[in-house]
């Protein structure tokens, strides 16, 4: 754990896991982690009040590995929002959990040598629901093409949009409760693969209290 004062707003924070950029809590500047100490990029907007019971501090589990989300982005459509929660797992790794008109999934970020048979973002762009593409060896069927910006974010990130970017995301199935997501943005393409998780199998812990809703169905 990392203690620091923001650059900004001088308010005190810290740096919990290896996650490179926080969001300070008070101002809101998205801060880097430096030699130096971390360095205002920017501000973002504060995440909306939304019916979620998750929240930062909650942990659960995925194929026996116990994990904390330690931050949030909230992704934006033309047509809604959901959730992108940062996960830190035990072993000091990172993954992502979407969740999103009552789905859940868990992927993780790949290496772009993995999309042996996606192409660029232009074709990509204009891919049609079926198309399939090779995915780290596996073969995964384009399912959703859209546009997409950050809305909103908290706590600590593994990674971040650019302030103001838009990106190119394709959400893709594969096998089973296979799933993947590419993302194409300024710094290049971005690979990400899991599952989608039932919610009683995350074994949640710390959730939110929500009146009138029994989060542990």
């Amino acid at each position: 754990m990392t203690a620091f004062r923001c650059p900004t707003c001088g308010a005190e924070g810290r740096f919990g896991s290896g996650a490179p950029y926080a969001v300070c809590r008070y101002c809101k500047s998205l801060l880097v982690k430096n030699d130096a100490g971390p360095e205002s990029i920017g501000k973002v907007a504060d995440v909306p009040d939304d019916f979620s019971p998750l929240q930062i501090g909650v942990t659960g589990k995925f194929d026996r590995r116990h994990y904390s989300l330690v931050g949030r982005l909230r992704k934006v459509w033309e047509e809604g929002s959901w959730n992108e929660w940062c996960v830190l797992f035990d072993d000091q790794s990172f993954g992502w959990l979407a969740e999103a008109q009552g789905d859940l999934v868990m992927t993780c970020k790949q290496p772009a040598e993995v999309l042996q048979g996606v192409p660029g973002a232009q074709a990509a762009a204009h891919a049609e629901p079926g198309t399939i593409w090779r995915i780290d060896g596996g073969d995964f069927a384009v399912s959703d093409v859209k546009q997409v910006s950050c809305q909103g974010a908290e706590g600590e990130l593994s990674e971040v949009f650019a302030i103001g970017e838009a990106a190119l995301s394709i959400d893709l199935r594969g096998n089973g409760l296979e799933f993947a997501t590419v993302e194409f943005r300024s710094g290049g393409v971005h690979a990400y693969v899991g599952r989608f998780v039932e919610f009683a199998e995350c074994q949640f812990t710390n959730l939110r209290h929500i009146d009138g809703w029994d989060v542990k169905g």
